[in-house]
């Protein structure tokens, strides 16, 4: 049920969807790591494009796979979904471009990110691009110590039942790093609350780190922003974006 709750609650956050779809420009087979319920799966192959989404988590990946099923039978035969760790990935092909979307890449440990990073120069084709964002690594640094209040991000139907769902998130600031919850909360109709929720970790890395750990794995830095419309990346901005070109 949480991938559900998960889907119905950022499916609708589309702004980054424009700038992966240019991201993949002329190439035939993009590759999707951390491709969840297909938000960004999806629409690239309604754009044309073949895509191979990789998830460890089946319950995101069967959430997906019933998306999925909505779609023109053009759009369902250009995905791919592969349940698979992203960290010991082997798949006999390689991709024109790959990507690690909704913040994913700085939930991982550092041995974790230099695993991802070899297994990209491992399924890039030659020059073919890798591009991950992550939350601003100075904005996660500067939130106070301890746990925040809870905040509501907003209110949607349940995807069984129809009743309201209010989502509210929290961050909890710990030594090397900031912990989000997300909780759902289900109003039931004798007034009851049944609450899930999901949490996530992300670790402070310094954008140099970012960086330091892409050239040493051959890949050679080619954009950093700030948002989806290529802005530059400030202390300020939301967002880090890093796309890097694997060295030919």
């Amino acid at each position: 049920m949480l991938a559900k709750l998960y889907h119905a609650h950022h499916t609708h956050y589309q702004e980054d969807i424009p700038f992966w779809q240019r991201l993949a420009g002329d190439v035939e087979t993009v590759l999707e790591l951390g491709c969840g319920t297909g938000r960004v799966t999806i629409p690239l192959a309604r754009a044309g494009f073949s895509v191979w989404g990789i998830d460890w988590d089946e319950s995101m990946l069967g959430e997906a796979r019933l998306n999925l099923g909505g779609e023109p039978l053009p759009v369902r035969k250009r995905v791919s979904l592969i349940q698979a760790d992203m960290t010991e990935l082997h798949l006999e092909t390689q991709f024109g471009a790959a990507i690690l979307a909704c913040n994913t890449f700085s939930t991982l440990r550092p041995i974790e990110r230099k695993s991802v990073l070899a297994g990209m120069v491992e399924h890039l084709t030659r020059a073919g691009t890798f591009a991950v964002s992550v939350p601003n690594p100075t904005l996660l640094a500067s939130l106070p110590q301890g746990a925040a209040e809870s905040a509501v991000e907003g209110i949607f139907p349940h995807p069984q039942t129809g009743n309201p769902v209010q989502a509210s998130s929290a961050n909890e600031s710990v030594e090397d790093g900031v912990i989000w919850r997300w909780h759902y909360d289900h109003l039931l109709p004798d007034g009851q609350v049944e609450r899930s929720t999901m949490s996530t970790k992300h670790y402070y890395v310094p954008v140099e780190v970012y960086v330091s750990e892409m050239r040493e794995a051959g890949l050679r830095l080619g954009g950093l922003y700030g948002d989806f419309e290529k802005g530059a990346y400030t202390s300020e901005s939301q967002y880090l974006i890093l796309v890097a070109k694997k060295i030919a």
